[in-house]
């Protein structure tokens, strides 16, 4: 089978796109498992996005892939309406993830006194669950009639065809896209201006006296510079998050407003897009935050290391 330039750099890309995801999702479990010291409830929160962009990857783009392949869809239409769920899902987990990272941030850092209180196991377990219970409600209409999974030939996967029921789209992108990030917006707001005033107040007592006999104080001294950093890191990846998601939703729209069919640089590259936000989410904590940074040089020494030894050990 012959394949034109675009194709070719269409399955490139997504290739490439697909095993950095892959990889570099894997390695957040991977460090999670092996440290102990990174168990924590907001390190759970961020592998449950991981786990969104996991199901991308091993789900959605490989049939991509497949379909851009043989230009067509090659399976039936109930494994259609089956990836179409799949997709789906992991985007409006990975909005919802977003959004519940947000919220622990918020009362790590500026509600720190109710925090353990609030972010126990149990409860940070229910708020896992909640994640996917909502993802699963809120994409199971187009399965009971309002709307319906089909392919788009113009991104050549499976996901709703929102031609079939345009107020099912705003209802979509109101609750899973600008409702999420404005619930988020809020939250992260607040952290900012809570951490530039506490420095603020810092700098100001340690000119006068003591800061450690400052009752309401001195418990935060301990939010270091690295957790400011860490909620540096959230606030981009939420800002990436709609980078690579807004011209998908915007060509969206456009393929029921717009006369003329979408050019396919613009339709497809913007599915490409959406995928890369599966890669970037892993790629910013493993740079940005120290604690995975650090796990993961350790864990891919080990592996150059172990794998030196062999190589270089005498054979019997």
């Amino acid at each position: 089978m012959s394949y034109d330039t675009t194709s070719t750099v269409e399955l490139t890309t997504l290739a490439i796109i697909c095993f950095v995801a892959l990889i570099a999702n894997g390695t957040l479990f991977w460090i999670m498992l092996w440290k102990k010291e990174l168990r924590t409830m907001s390190n759970l929160f961020v592998l449950n996005l991981a786990a969104a962009d996991t199901l991308v990857s091993l789900a959605s783009m490989p049939r991509t892939f497949i379909s851009v392949a043989s230009s067509t869809w090659m399976f039936s239409s109930k494994v259609c309406v089956i990836f179409g769920f799949v997709t789906i899902a992991s985007f409006i987990s990975s909005v919802s993830s977003l959004g519940l990272i947000a919220i622990n941030r918020y009362f790590y850092i500026v509600k720190w006194q109710t925090y353990e209180r609030t972010f126990t196991t149990l409860s940070g377990s229910l708020c896992v669950g909640l994640v996917w219970t909502i993802s699963l409600t809120l994409e199971s209409p187009p399965l009971l009639g309002w709307a319906e999974y089909r392919f788009i030939p113009g991104k050549s996967f499976c996901f709703v065809y929102w031609q079939s029921d345009v107020p099912y789209m705003y209802f979509m992108i109101g609750t899973c896209f600008f409702g999420p990030l404005s619930v988020m917006a809020l939250p992260y707001f607040k952290i900012l201006s809570f951490t530039r005033n506490h420095k603020r107040r810092l700098a100001t007592f340690r000119n006068r006296i003591d800061v450690t006999k400052e009752t309401d104080l001195a418990p935060r001294l301990r939010m270091s510079v690295e957790e400011t950093k860490i909620t540096h890191t959230l606030v981009i990846v939420v800002a990436c998050f709609v980078f690579c998601r807004a011209p998908f939703a915007i060509t969206m729209i456009l393929n029921i407003y717009y006369s003329q069919p979408i050019p396919r640089g613009v339709d497809f590259g913007s599915l490409l897009l959406g995928y890369a936000n599966s890669m970037f989410n892993p790629i910013f904590y493993g740079v940005r935050n120290a604690g995975f940074r650090k796990s993961f040089n350790e864990l891919y020494s080990k592996r150059f290391t172990c794998v030196k030894n062999k190589r270089t050990a005498p054979q019997p």
